[in-house]
């Protein structure tokens, strides 16, 4: 993604993988997306170790949605993730954030 080796990295795990991240002192900053009750438990205990977080809590994602997508696929999908599962799941899209001319098809979902 064009960034140097190591400043970004995905991890995924259970409460003694996000404790580790929080306590180790080479980590200087987190970003979380999910529950409010673990992220709410992550920010106190990473920022009580002088780290930057950044939480989404409620487990909900945005959608960058640039002006080189396909429009059809894009707009199908922003539907799809939405309201599939009533919006009861952590892949659903409560943000959508259209760039440049893309902003003209806001109109077509309705």
């Amino acid at each position: 993604i064009g960034l140097p080796s190591g400043v970004f990295q995905l991890v995924h795990g259970m409460r003694n993988t996000v404790e580790f991240l929080c306590d180790h002192p080479a980590i200087k900053a987190l970003s979380f997306v999910g529950s409010a009750h673990v992220g709410k438990a992550l920010w106190l205990r990473a920022t009580s170790n002088g780290k930057r977080v950044q939480a989404n809590l409620g487990a909900k994602n945005h959608a960058i949605v640039m002006p080189d997508s396909n429009k059809d696929q894009v707009l199908n999908a922003l539907t799809a993730a939405a309201f599939g599962a009533a919006g009861q799941r952590c892949m659903a899209i409560s943000v959508a954030v259209f760039v440049g001319s893309s902003k003209q098809w806001i109109s077509d979902l309705a």
